[in-house]
């Protein structure tokens, strides 16, 4: 079983940015079988109120000890923000496997 970070934007529209990556993901669950997804977005939103224009700075360290747990970091290429930009960035200084999520669609995990 593979962990899968799913790495999107946030800050523009949190709401609507939730909703789009909860919509992506649980299609793959039904047509993927074999991995466990972590989505940041309901992980801290879960937890906290974030005022509008936040940019969660200091979760930083939060994502990249999420990001050192999982096996993948699987991101949009035509969805790339600076917060998309970081976590990739953590996923290749670890080492760990990166995916587009059209990869994820078209060649499993």
């Amino acid at each position: 079983m593979k962990i899968v970070y799913f790495s999107y934007p946030y800050t523009d529209n949190p709401k609507d940015r939730t909703e789009e990556i909860k919509t992506f993901v649980k299609l793959l669950l039904e047509n993927q079988k074999g991995f466990t997804p972590i989505i940041p977005h309901l992980v801290f939103d879960a937890l906290y109120n974030f005022p509008e224009g936040y940019t969660h700075p200091e979760f930083s360290v939060m994502e990249y000890e999420l990001i050192s747990r999982c096996d993948i970091v699987a991101y949009d290429p035509n969805e790339v923000s600076a917060g998309v930009r970081w976590e990739i960035s953590f996923a290749e200084w670890m080492g760990k496997r990166i995916m587009t999520f059209e990869e994820l669609i078209h060649n499993g995990i």
